[in-house]
């Protein structure tokens, strides 16, 4: 049997199970979860234990004052949070880490788009051909990226939602599941759409939309 390259994952997400599954696919094996924030569980969530209690071989799990990269390790940033780049940046000052892509073999990209490093692309995917897709992007399952769209670093795509051709999407952007937005539009940084919305003009950044069609329902705080 082939050994696998051993993978740490940085930060937790409630997506930690397809993440590591989509790292077995790609040749990986989690070695060690990084944690950098105290474990929130929510009534309806499954602790951190209870998940990795499900894995064969589950990772070791340290705390990031606790963690010193070793030699022949991959690094990925484990949280879906937008806000992952105070983490990324942590690492990078620290211990200058660089961030593989989690690719499912059932996702599509063109040969013409270009990735980031830290990118996590979701089964049956697709971007389009000219995209760019910035460092430490999220794609969750079944999503579409048209053609010649650009999506900035530290976003999140939510299952189902589908992205026209010629779309400039800022950083720390959410886009919800089962979402649309029409061709040539601008979402602007750190902007939410809603799950189901769809979006017909521009996303100022810091708001909200949410409807068919989709409308400004609040301001949110911008990072200082």
């Amino acid at each position: 049997m082939t050994s696998r390259q051993p993978l740490v994952l940085f930060g937790i997400s409630n997506l930690l199970g397809d993440i590591i599954e989509v790292a077995a696919l790609a040749g990986f094996r989690v070695s060690t979860l990084v944690t950098n924030q105290p474990e929130v569980v929510r009534p309806r969530t499954i602790p951190l234990s209870d998940r990795l209690g499900r894995l064969e071989q589950p990772p070791a799990v340290v705390p990031l004052e606790d963690f010193f990269p070793s030699h022949g390790e991959a690094y990925f940033i484990g949280t879906t949070s937008t806000g992952k780049g105070d983490l990324v940046d942590k690492l990078w000052n620290r211990f200058a880490i660089r961030f593989c892509n989690l690719i499912h073999p059932r996702a599509f990209v063109s040969a013409s788009s270009t990735l980031g490093e830290g990118v996590f692309l979701g089964a049956n995917s697709v971007i389009g051909s000219g995209c760019g897709i910035g460092d430490h992007v999220f794609i969750n399952r079944g999503v579409t990226v048209g053609h010649d769209t650009r999506i900035g670093r530290f976003s999140r795509l939510s299952p189902g939602c589908n992205v026209a051709g010629f779309v400039r999407i800022g950083e720390a952007c959410v886009l919800g599941m089962g979402c649309n937005v029409i061709e040539e539009l601008v979402i602007g940084d750190r902007a939410v759409v809603a799950a189901g919305a769809v979006v017909i003009r521009d996303v100022q950044p810091d708001t909200l939309v949410a409807g068919v069609p989709a409308e400004l329902k609040k301001g949110l705080a911008a990072k200082v």
